[in-house]
């Protein structure tokens, strides 16, 4: 099969970025992800299909869209809530076109890879200026393992540098293909404890820190992602395990990146119609992340905050 021809659900492309790889990067935000970290701030990335999510607070609840669901899968609640029954959904999007408040929207579209690199490649000068290139994100890219090899192969036929930015729970069969296209893996580890994490993503870590291991081995170089949850992996006993164990992956180790909880994504889950289990308000300052910091410069060479 011509790579280039191959099929996949990509939410986003986003231009220019700065924290997700060196230079400037173009990300690529595929659908789908196998963890279901309840601090997710890219809910709309959970899912692999292309989906219809409500923004409710743009309901005036005129009702259009439950007249022409063909299943019964939209309610409209009294305080001009929309709920879609995801069991009925079809994903037909006719009530998107029913709605001209914009209250229902579409996330994921069906690209083939041949059409995300030509969009890549566009910023081929910016990329060659300031030694970036194309990042493959989600959701998670190994949901779609075929797909983000096809991005990956197709990146390097046009001289285009790589990077992975991945949970790493996947089969290492999967991984593997993927990394002989891949320059740098940005690499998440959400908690060091497996029943915690098992707790607060969905799933154990057992196969997460193996592929880490895998991936050191191979030599392929490595920035380490922890995200900063207040309550569920910012105690000192978890990271201080946590810096250890990155400590042990030896020299393909660049640097840590941590990730502090801000608030902003509860806004998103609200306007989703979507429960948020932390509060509103100011994120982590300074003050708090500054002995975080410490704890990961006593085991590895360079700490970042913010990626």
């Amino acid at each position: 099969m011509d790579e280039g021809q191959r099929l996949g659900i990509i939410n986003d492309i986003q231009r220019m970025s700065v924290n997700d790889g060196p230079g400037f990067r173009t990300v690529v935000f595929l659908k789908g992800c196998l963890l279901n970290c309840e601090w997710c701030h890219n809910p709309e990335g959970k899912r692999r299909y292309p989906e219809v999510i409500p923004y409710v607070s743009n309901c005036e609840g005129c009702n259009k869209c439950m007249e022409v669901c063909p299943t019964g899968a939209l309610k409209i609640l009294e305080e001009k809530k929309p709920v879609i029954d995801k069991a009925l959904c079809t994903a037909c999007f006719q009530c998107i076109g029913a709605c001209k408040y914009y209250a229902l929207v579409r996330w994921g579209r069906i690209v083939t890879a041949r059409e995300v690199m030509d969009d890549v490649t566009r910023d081929k000068p910016f990329f060659v200026e300031s030694g970036g290139g194309l990042t493959v994100s989600g959701g998670e890219p190994l949901a779609q393992p075929e797909f983000s090899l096809a991005l990956m192969m197709l990146a390097k036929e046009n001289g285009v540098g790589t990077a992975l930015d991945t949970c790493g729970h996947a089969p290492w069969e999967d991984l593997e293909k993927v990394l002989e296209y891949t320059d740098l893996v940005l690499f998440d580890i959400k908690n060091i404890d497996t029943k915690e994490h098992r707790r607060y993503a969905g799933l154990g870590n057992e196969l997460i820190l193996d592929n880490a291991k895998r991936i050191a081995q191979k030599g392929i170089k490595m920035r380490m992602r922890v995200p900063i949850i207040p309550g569920r992996n910012d105690s000192e006993e978890s990271l201080r395990a946590t810096a250890k164990f990155i400590e042990g992956l030896g020299d393909a180790v660049l640097g840590v990146d941590l990730l502090p909880y801000h608030p902003y994504a509860g806004g998103k889950y609200r306007a989703f119609g979507m429960d948020y289990p932390f509060p509103a308000g100011e994120g982590l300052d300074d003050d708090v992340l500054a002995p975080f910091v410490e704890i990961f410069l006593d085991y590895v060479p360079e700490v970042t905050v913010g990626g």
